[in-house]
This record gives structure tokens, C-alpha cells and sequence, in this order.
């Protein structure tokens, strides 16, 4: 099961569903407000459960939950709430404290008018344009930069103190006990790295140095290789 960041939707996972239907039943998902999907996203446990219902009407069992970015997040959730066989993060940091300071920040600009050049920072770490073509231009298609999107789905991020919404996450890990692998797409900061191994005692950390926060479109075969690999060693 493939959950995709803020912005996009299940459509970015094309060419890694694409590469895994012979031997695998993928089910991409679109969280809420994105794609074909309406309502809010600013509860996680309620997507969690909207995730899930998904699963049980597709009569998916144990699934193997994969999520990009922010995505990462709802997987890991979902692998702290219900059954899974393991649970692939892909370039999304366990330390949300950080993050959670930077976008508190730049609230009043993220809600005000000049929304899209406060965003910018974040468009540009996302990392689209870092892409090839034509996979860059299908990736763009796929991605919505909207405004009440975006701070619907930050809502606890511009809210909550750092604090708070890292023990929240941490109690999240802690309730993680299948097999974990975080797919960073550059160099781990030891501190993450050290946050993870601390939480969840199934994780294991693969950096694929200089390929960025698209890691698993800019090389696709290579990702859907590794997914196939980490389906079979969670059994």
C-alpha cells in the first residue's frame, strides 16, 4: 500500500505500482483533500482510519504500507494502529521538531496572501524539478500547491508546540514492532538517525546519497527493486 506526501497524489506512484503489479497487489491511496479524495486531513488517527477502511474494502491483509514524505508519517501511523507485515519510509524524518519550529515560523506568511512565496522553501526541498523528464513533468501533474490544503494538513504542525507533536510521533514509534526501513534520499543526520533506532527496534536505515526527496522516482527500477526485497524479507 503506497501513501503519497501533501500535494500530491496517488498518481506519483505510478511508475513504482507499475513495476510491482507482476508480483505484487498494490493499493495507492489519496489522502484527504487530494485527488479524488474530499475532507479533512488534519486529524491523523481519522486518516489512519480512512486509510484502513480502504484496506479492509479492498480485503487487504497485512499490507506492506510504503509513504513518501509526509507520507512516511501516515504509514508509520498506520503500522502503530493496525496489522502489517512492515512498514517503508520513504526520506521522511522521525524528528518532527525541527520541521514543526521552521513552518511555525512562517505561519502569519503561510496563512496570509503571500502564501506561494512562503511555501517556495518547501516547493524547493520537495525537489520535483531535480527530476528528468518526462517524469518530471508527470510528477508536476499529479501535485497541487494549494493553500487551505496545505495548512489543513499542517494544521497540529502550526499549532502544536515542537514538544508536543514529538512525543506524540515518538509514542507513534514506540507502538511499531514489524520490520521498519527509513529510505533516505541524502546523507542521515546521526541525531535522526539515533531518534529511530532509539524508537522502533525493527528499523533499519538505507541512505541513497544525492538522490533527494524524490529518491523513488528519480530511480524507480531501483526502488521498486528494493520494495520487492523488503515485501519478501518482511514475509
Amino acid at each position: 500500500m503506497f501513501v503519497h506526501g501533501v500535494t500530491f497524489s496517488k498518481e506519483t506512484w505510478d511508475p513504482i505500482v507499475d513495476r510491482l503489479t507482476d508480483r505484487f497487489r498494490c493499493l495507492a491511496v489519496d489522502l484527504p483533500g487530494h485527488g479524488g479524495s474530499l475532507g479533512s486531513g488534519a486529524d491523523l488517527p481519522a486518516v489512519v482510519a480512512r486509510i484502513h477502511a480502504t484496506v479492509v474494502a479492498n480485503a487487504v491483509v497485512r499490507p506492506v504500507v510504503a509513504g513518501h514524505s509526509a507520507g512516511a508519517l501516515h504509514a508509520t501511523a498506520y503500522a502503530a494502529a493496525h496489522a502489517t507485515a512492515g512498514a517503508l519510509n520513504v526520506d521522511q524524518s522521525l524528528r518532527v521538531g525541527p520541521f514543526a519550529g521552521f513552518v511555525q515560523q512562517l505561519a502569519p506568511a503561510l496563512r496570509g496572501p503571500d502564501f506561494v512565496s512562503a511555501f517556495e522553501p518547501f516547493a524547493t526541498s520537495i525537489g520535483v524539478v531535480r527530476l528528468p523528464e518526462p517524469e518530471r513533468g508527470r510528477v508536476l501533474t499529479t501535485q497541487r500547491i494549494d493553500q487551505q490544503l496545505v495548512l489543513d494538513h499542517w494544521c497540529n504542525v502550526l499549532t502544536e508546540s515542537p514538544a508536543d507533536l514529538q512525543a506524540k510521533l515518538d509514542a507513534l514509534l514506540d507502538r511499531v514492532t514489524v520490520p521498519y526501513l527509513w529510505l533516505a534520499g541524502g546523507p542521515v543526520d546521526v541525531a535522526d538517525r539515533d531518534h529511530l533506532l532509539a524508537h522502533v527496534a525493527q528499523a533499519h536505515i538505507e541512505s541513497w546519497s544525492n538522490m533527494g526527496h524524490m529518491a523513488h522516482l528519480a530511480e524507480p527500477d531501483r526502488f521498486a527493486a528494493r520494495v520487492s526485497q523488503f515485501v519478501i524479507d518482511a514475509g
